[in-house]
Order: structure tokens, then C-alpha cells, then sequence
């Protein structure tokens, strides 16, 4: 699915499946695209979008779905029609790279700096580093089991937000890196932070424990995580391929080892426990437990930068390309 086939544009920044299972792709540059399963519909800003490049999607309980951009705010389609969410209506920033809908409806906008804005469906409020936010630049964001909200910042660490109060938590409180790219939580919730430059950190509560490369991992900058259904945990390293840790040692998987590129993007795993790893350069490699399966350009794939990966209902796979 290129754009010769009907898709917006070739960088696809983030794959979205709603309710209905339409398969919604956002690109750096055009907007939006559709895929219902035979037709595709693109969403511009001719149509309606705010902005044409988008970095987040998110489908909220009521079937709406919202569009995080670079530069255009936010803009939620609710099937007929568009509305723009942008400073000017409220939001901290128009530029938006992370969204979460919380258990009571809410939901949170994280911003390349303006901090987090919170909408409830009527106002926004907004949680920068004058309310008490580490840095207002987000990167990430999880609400966990207990209800807390996570923000990962570039460049702060993370802040806990309870409802009432903050809580930072940077390099003086035990993190390894103050630039957070993933974070997780696993079963038995302890919360994994995934650094620029850091490896990664887990917290469970009450201590920090660093993993490097002196501990074991493959590399020190960690873009994404994943726990998979027996409880082991996956980062995908920018330059070490992929280490699985599963709570006492640490396995690496590079190019030696049989991944296509040892720079790993995004990572899932399907209903079948196969772990797909999407890289930088070396298209999608699929792991069954035992044996390594290459899917580039040779084999079909239509770029081999592989940003985002997605299994509908139907167990087919998506993979966002970058061009």
C-alpha cells in the first residue's frame, strides 16, 4: 500500500484500528489516510484535518477518533464531521506527539513544548513546568493500574501525576537518563523507562535498578519495549538490535544473530506469539522463538524503514513505512 495504490503519502508516522476495523495511517505530510478494507479516504486539510502531519492517533470511547499534529494542534473526527483543538481553543501547544484517553474519560495531550494539556470534554487544563510538569516537551506517556500518569519528557525524566501532585523523577532521584522515549508497565507492575542515552530503568515502587550495557544490554539508547505473553521483557536498542531480559539474564539479538538491522523502531507481538521487529533500515523481521524471518524490499516490503506495527482483528500485520 503506496501512494500508487491510494495511501496519502509514503511516511507513515502512525497506524490506528477503530471499532469498526477501518485502518487509519498518518503520514508527515498528508494528512490522513483510511482503509476500510477495499477503499481508501484520504483526510487533508482540504477535508477538514488541521494539519497534515500526523504523529499520534487515538480512538476515544465514544468512536471519535483524534489526530495529534506536528504544528496544527489537535483535531477529533467524530464520522461526519472535524474539530480543531489548538492554542487558540486551549491546548499548551499545537505541536502534539502523544495522546492517552485515562479510565475516567479524560484525555491528555503531550506536546513538543508546552508540557501536557489535560481535556475533559468541555476545558483544558494545562500541567507545564510552571504546575509542576519536569520539562514540557513529552514524549511519552502511560497511566498505570493504580491510576497515576506517567509523563516521559526529553530532557526531565519523568513526573508522576496523581491527580493532586507531582512527583519528578530524574537522574538525582535514580533514573539513568533524563530523556524518556518508552515507557511500560509490566504483570507485576513495575515501570519500565526506556532512555536516550541511559538503557533503561526500572522502578518498582520504591528503588530504581539501571540496566546498561555493563548489565547486560546490548545498547543505551532504547526506543521501544514490550512485555510479551510469558512475561519477558523486549527493548529495541538504536544500534544493539533487540535484548530480551527475562528477569535474571539478558539475551541479545543483532544482525549475528539473524535480525535484518540491528537498529529496531517498533516492536509486536501477534496473536500467534511471534515477536515482529520493525528497523531502521532493514525492513521487518519476524521471530517465532527458534528462527529469524527477513521481510525487506527483496521480499515484497515496500520500504525498509519500518516505523509502526499493527495487527487488525482479522490478524493481518501493518507496517508504516518512512517513504
Amino acid at each position: 500500500y503506496t501512494e500508487k495504490e491510494g495511501l496519502g503519502n509514503n511516511s507513515v508516522f502512525s497506524i490506528l484500528e477503530d471499532k469498526q476495523g477501518n485502518i487509519w495511517f498518518g503520514t508527515n505530510g498528508a494528512g490522513v489516510t483510511k482503509y476500510n478494507g477495499s477503499n481508501f479516504t484520504h483526510y487533508t486539510e482540504k477535508e477538514g484535518l488541521s494539519n497534515n502531519s500526523v504523529y499520534s492517533i487515538l480512538e476515544d470511547k465514544q468512536g471519535n477518533i483524534w489526530f495529534g499534529t506536528n504544528g496544527g494542534g489537535v483535531t477529533k473526527y467524530d464520522g461526519s464531521s472535524f474539530t480543531h483543538y489548538t492554542e487558540k481553543e486551549g491546548l499548551s501547544n499545537n505541536k502534539v506527539w502523544s495522546i492517552l484517553e485515562d479510565k475516567a474519560g479524560n484525555l491528555w495531550f503531550g506536546t513538543w513544548g508546552g508540557g501536557v494539556t489535560k481535556y475533559n470534554g468541555s476545558t483544558f487544563t494545562h500541567f507545564t513546568e510552571k504546575e509542576g510538569l519536569s520539562n514540557n516537551m513529552v514524549l511519552s506517556i502511560l497511566e498505570d493500574k493504580r491510576g497515576d500518569l506517567w509523563f516521559g519528557t526529553n530532557g526531565g525524566g519523568v513526573t508522576k501525576y496523581n491527580g493532586t501532585s507531582f512527583t519528578h523523577y530524574t537522574e538525582k532521584e535514580g533514573l539513568s537518563n533524563n530523556s524518556i522515549y518508552s515507557i511500560l508497565e509490566d504483570k507485576q507492575g513495575n515501570i519500565w523507562f526506556g532512555t536516550y542515552g541511559g538503557g533503561v530503568t526500572k522502578y518498582d515502587g520504591t528503588s530504581f535498578t539501571h540496566y546498561t550495557e555493563k548489565e547486560g544490554l546490548s545498547h543505551s539508547i532504547v526506543w521501544s519495549s514490550l512485555e510479551d505473553k510469558q512475561g519477558n521483557i523486549w527493548f529495541g536498542t538504536w544500534g544493539g538490535g533487540v535484548t530480551k531480559y527475562n528477569g535474571s539474564s539478558f539475551t541479545h539479538y543483532t544482525q549475528k544473530e539473524g535480525l535484518s538491522n540491528s537498529m529496531v523502531w517498533s516492536i509486536l507481538e501477534d496473536k500467534g506469539g511471534n515477536l515482529w521487529f520493525g528497523t531502521w533500515g532493514g525492513g521487518v523481521t519476524k521471530y517465532n522463538g527458534s528462527s529469524f524471518v527477513h521481510y525487506t524490499e527483496k521480499e515484497g516490503l515496500s520500504h525498509n524503514i519500518v516505523r509502526s506495527i499493527l495487527e487488525d482483528k482479522q490478524g493481518h500485520l501493518w507496517f508504516g513505512t518512512h517513504g
